[in-house]
């Protein structure tokens, strides 16, 4: 099905201009002076990454909803006065929120969503600002579009998705709590402040001088933050399970980090938050980690209205949202292969692994201001895949382009030539997106002209991206098929 690019008329003082990723962006010049639009750089996701190539205006890797903004920073205005929003769309047949209910059940879900580092010591890094994401970019310091198609629920899954990830990493820390003021009528004892006249009216004037009326200070994790956290982790909880049904599974990421999330504030109050609470909310100090959990969670709490029956609605405002489709592919193909037979780093089975994600390793063994360093740090590959036994390993990177355009092929074509030498692998490869979208494919193995003796092959795939798990490979030399795990079984035999 060919897909177009189209203007949409939204609000009375709005454009909307829909395309697809990695497209041409014809017609965007029927309605802006493209001449004024500010163009990504070093793939930044402002104007989610449009960039301009001889002449030529291109959508990039992601995907999302955004105001379009000019070269002054400032929001753009459509030739005939109004506001200009920009949504990009997957250009293969399969939407964003599809993608991570097909991969939600993968074992590594969760850690797809955390902060990723290039520091060997700093795996586990927590994320003290949204921008530290790599999947989602969330423009949160903007004032939310509204809009009135399925944007604004596509834009609610995803960010009740992005708060339960970072809900769960805080509450594996220690919650803030403060010291709060507490009147009680104590019997026998005192403690804090005796309030006399409080006193008198419910004890003295009943004969109960057994009794004292007291208001001292105690510590409480039942505060406003907190609660703040209860009453959006409800509502993601109900909004999520109306529309993927299935976090009752048995086995399902968004259960598992709910139930946890559920159990660390189950002795805070849920209770109606209004704007009044969230003003003046401060996560400093020792609590800054608090800080892109409580962004979040005021999305999600703006996007989200409970009804009087409890059913979960979305309203039309949406916070400015970037997804990078590169980092989701790749989550894809991990999830993929995992579902094609490859055991997870997790499984302690003989056989065919795939290595944590985030996987990386140091480029030197020494460091130091006195040794040759100038290309240290370290390589980071997508997939290595290694065979318990007899200890052969492949690396694989995902790239989300098109197999056609090799015109920036370069720093691919270097970065697994390291990986083969860093890993000492004889088989490397690269894992695209299906061209039709509908099925998968094999190329021939071609040999790495190399002045080591030992020989090395590239391999390539293309991977369709589908709501179904479909594992069978197309040759494209011959009318022949093979399975996905018998592919990489043949590879590391």
């Amino acid at each position: 099905m060919e897909r177009k690019n189209r203007w949409i008329k939204g609000t009375n003082e709005q454009w909307i201009f829909y395309t697809y990723d990695n497209s041409p962006m014809e017609q965007l010049e029927e309605k802006v002076d493209t001449d004024m639009i500010y163009f990504s750089v070093n793939e930044e996701p402002v104007n989610l990454g449009i960039r301009k190539y001889n002449n030529q205006i291109y959508s990039s890797n992601y995907v999302g909803v955004c105001r379009l903004k000019g070269v002054n920073g400032k929001n753009l205005l459509s030739k005939d006065g109004k506001d200009v929003v920009l949504k990009i769309e997957p250009r293969f047949p399969i939407s964003v929120v599809e993608m991570l209910n097909t991969i939600k059940d993968d074992d590594e879900f969760e850690r797809y969503l955390a902060p990723q580092t290039v520091r060997i010591s700093a795996i586990e890094k927590d994320v003290e600002n949204l921008e530290k994401n790599e999947v989602f970019h969330f423009f949160d310091k903007e004032a939310p579009i509204y809009i009135t198609d399925n944007i604004a629920r596509e834009s609610s899954i995803l960010t009740s998705t992005v708060f339960i990830s970072l809900l769960k990493d805080l509450c594996r820390r220690p919650l803030m709590g403060k010291m709060i003021s507490t009147e009680e009528n104590l019997v026998g004892k005192v403690k804090g402040k005796v309030l006399y006249n409080k006193n008198i009216r419910n004890n003295s004037i009943r004969g109960r001088d057994d009794r004292l009326y007291c208001k001292y200070l105690r510590y409480s994790e039942d505060i406003t933050e907190n609660q703040i956290l209860r009453a959006a982790l409800q509502k993601s909880f109900q909004f999520l399970n109306k529309y993927f049904g299935s976090t009752s599974s048995r086995e399902n990421s968004y259960k598992e980090m709910i139930a946890y999330c559920h159990n660390a504030l189950d002795h805070v109050s849920l209770r109606r938050i209004t704007q009044r609470d969230t003003n003046g909310i401060k996560t400093t100090g020792c609590y800054a980690y608090y800080k892109p959990v409580i962004s979040v969670a005021k999305m999600v709490l703006n996007e989200i209205t409970l009804e009087s029956n409890g059913a979960s609605k979305v309203t039309s405002y949406v916070v400015p949202y970037a997804v990078s489709m590169s980092k989701l592919f790749e989550m894809y193909v991990r999830a993929y292969l995992k579902k094609a037979g490859i055991y997870s780093y997790l499984s302690e089975a003989s056989g065919i692994h795939i290595l944590k994600y985030d996987y990386k390793s140091k480029v030197f063994e020494k460091s130091g201001k006195d040794v040759a360093n100038y290309i240290g740090g370290i390589v980071k590959p997508d997939i290595i895949l290694v065979n318990t036994e007899n200890g052969k390993s492949v690396v694989f990177d995902v790239k989300y382009k098109n197999i056609n355009n090799a015109r920036n092929s370069r720093n691919d074509r270097l970065q697994l030539l390291a990986y083969s030498l860093m890993y000492n692998c004889e088989d490397v490869g690269i894992v695209f997106p299906s061209l039709d979208g509908d099925k998968s494919a094999f190329y021939d193995k071609n040999k790495i002209a190399s002045a080591d003796p030992r020989e090395r092959f590239y391999h390539q795939l293309e991977l369709s991206i589908s709501r179904d798990w479909e594992f069978e490979l197309v040759s494209k030399s011959a009318n022949t098929t093979v399975h996905t795990y018998q592919y990489f079984e043949k590879l590391l035999s």
